[in-house]
């Protein structure tokens, strides 16, 4: 019998146990528990009057209740909560407890009168109209009596009032909108009244002197100053416009407009105050073709490994890192006078096309014969054109065309040269010792840049002027290099990896990419010693012929 009492005792231990741990699991805690949180935690609400507080946070399945039910009464519905103050006694006060399923509470503290005070939370305020985030007002009652309305004394049409929270929360916003002064009356069912006092500044109009005029800039990269000449302050470029024909630097007040190329555009600029300026149209159009005279005292030159744009990484991996199996060179240039190894166009070193090696170094009167050769890597290529291929002063559309699919053993097929559209023999295989696999445009001495010019000791002079250069990934035929030798007419050109106009305009260190694609590259201009940027001043530029030269 003893042993039968002890056998059913510890059976209902058992059960016991197992309920336990069933209620535990049942009210498990999770892992993304919600603070259960109101937006208010303490209420005015005069007696006979609701008001509403909403949950803001919290697990859901809310329950509520009130611990003083002659004081204040309350309802959920969702995530409102609807409290009502019971008529009776003069400042009354209770509390409400909100609960959500997972038992986490959250006390709201009712006041309750007979009759509050008209109070707001705020009563003066500076606006600024058009500036998102300044512009507006939002009032609050704190305490009140209920059936609440507004009279908007606004004799400058100053404001715009939005009332349609006034009933449902108690509140309103006043949104600024022009220059002037308002008030806003506020009236409860008891005749309370309080005042909302409004200062709208506007802020001031973003102007310039190019509104009227515009700016017209008459060369391809001249440039122009646009001063500010109102507004407020902490000016930015808000929409550049087209970048492909300008440059825009801002500076204070002021605003440097550069031209790229010829074309139209138009900026916008904004301020502190958020005001957009109206667009400040740009036209670049060139009123003459200028070339960059040279001479012996400057050159130009681009690194592929320069190139920038959104485009640069797709044109890498189409060429294998500008390593081409095929290539076009052109120059339009006009040479003035001939010098010992003048270089033309190339990368020293690795592959260039320049004049003749007789002469004295440095000396004018080199390379008497007028010749252009092509070399490469240390000298085992070397192609020579014949006597005269130079004409002194005149100007000359050069193109080099490789194809390094072409065999080793035929190196007028694999390296051909074209004068003003026309095939040039080379008249003499001087060596033939170098089997170009590819051309690397990144690879050579110089650091592996591409130079008009000028090569690695200082006395390779061009000796002339130059007006535009273009570098393909292609092979262009002797039709394409005829109809574009002196004016670029393509439309869509593939293969074009770089093209520079020498007609500037004004004094410039750089020439920009005429390519008009995603990508692109800068010609630098040096002096004949050094490869450091440097000024090409306007004394130096010439104005080219408006007609072809040459046939």
């Amino acid at each position: 019998m003893k042993v039968m009492k002890y056998f059913v005792l510890a059976s209902l231990l058992c059960l016991s146990a197992c309920g336990d741990d069933n209620d535990n699991k049942n009210n498990e805690t999770p892992q993304n528990l919600a603070e259960l949180t109101v937006d208010a935690s303490e209420i005015s609400i005069a007696q006979g009057d609701t008001r509403t507080v909403k949950i803001t946070s919290g697990n859901g399945e809310y329950e509520v209740t009130s611990a003083n039910e002659e004081v204040v009464t309350a309802e959920v519905d969702g995530d409102i909560v609807t409290l009502t103050a019971v008529e009776g006694h003069n400042n009354a006060q209770g509390v409400v407890y909100v609960k959500d399923k997972y038992y986490q509470r959250a006390k709201i503290l009712v006041n309750t009168a007979a009759e509050f005070d008209l109070k707001l939370n705020k009563t003066l305020f500076t606006l600024y109209s058009q500036v998102e985030g300044a512009d507006e007002a939002f009032v609050k009652i704190y305490t009140g009596n209920g059936g609440y309305s507004l009279e908007v004394i606004d004799e400058n049409n100053c404001i715009e009032v939005d009332q349609s929270t006034l009933e449902d929360s108690e509140s309103f916003t006043v949104k600024g909108i022009a220059q002037g002064n308002a008030e806003v009356k506020i009236t409860d069912r008891k005749g309370k009244e309080a005042f909302v006092n409004l200062n709208v500044i506007a802020p001031k109009q973003i102007t310039t002197d190019a509104d009227e005029k515009g700016v017209l800039i008459n060369a391809n990269q001249g440039s122009q100053q646009v001063k500010i000449l109102s507004g407020n302050g902490e000016y930015k470029i808000l929409d550049a416009g087209d970048t492909k024909v300008v440059r825009l630097e801002l500076y204070g007040n002021v605003v440097t407009v550069t031209g790229r190329k010829a074309g139209e555009t138009s900026f916008t600029l904004t301020d502190a105050k958020g005001q957009v300026s109206q667009p400040i149209q740009v036209k670049i159009a060139p009123d003459k073709r200028w070339c960059m005279n040279l001479g012996r005292d400057y050159a130009v030159w681009t690194h592929f490994g320069e190139m920038t744009g959104e485009g640069v990484e797709a044109l890498k991996a189409a060429t294998n890192d500008f390593k081409l199996k095929k290539m076009t060179w052109e120059l339009t240039c006009r040479i003035d006078n001939t010098y010992w190894l003048q270089t033309i166009m190339g990368k020293e070193g690795y592959f260039i096309l320049r004049g003749g090696d007789d002469g004295e170094k440095g000396k004018e009167g080199g390379n008497q014969w007028k010749v252009i050769d092509l070399v490469g890597t240390g000298d085992k290529l070397q192609l020579r054109t014949g006597h005269n291929a130079i004409k002194l002063g005149e100007w000359m559309h050069l193109a080099l065309v490789v194809d390094c699919d072409v065999a080793q053993s035929n190196p007028s097929e694999k390296y051909k040269l074209y004068i003003n559209g026309s095939r040039v023999a080379w008249g003499e295989i001087k060596r033939n010792d170098l089997n170009f696999s590819e051309i690397d445009l990144c690879a050579g001495n110089d650091g592996g840049k591409v130079s008009i010019g000028k090569a690695s000791d200082n006395n390779r002079f061009l000796g002339g002027a130059v007006l535009e250069a273009r570098i393909w990934s292609v092979c262009r035929t002797e039709a394409q290099l005829k109809a574009n030798a002196w004016d670029f007419v393509e439309e869509n050109p593939e293969g074009l990896l770089g093209r520079w106009d020498f007609s500037a305009g004004a004094p410039v260190a750089y020439i920009e990419d005429g390519t008009d694609s995603d990508h692109e590259l800068l010609m630098h201009v040096c002096k004949y010693d050094s490869f450091n940027a440097t000024e090409f001043p306007m004394s130096r530029f010439e104005e080219a012929p408006i007609v072809v030269p040459f046939k």
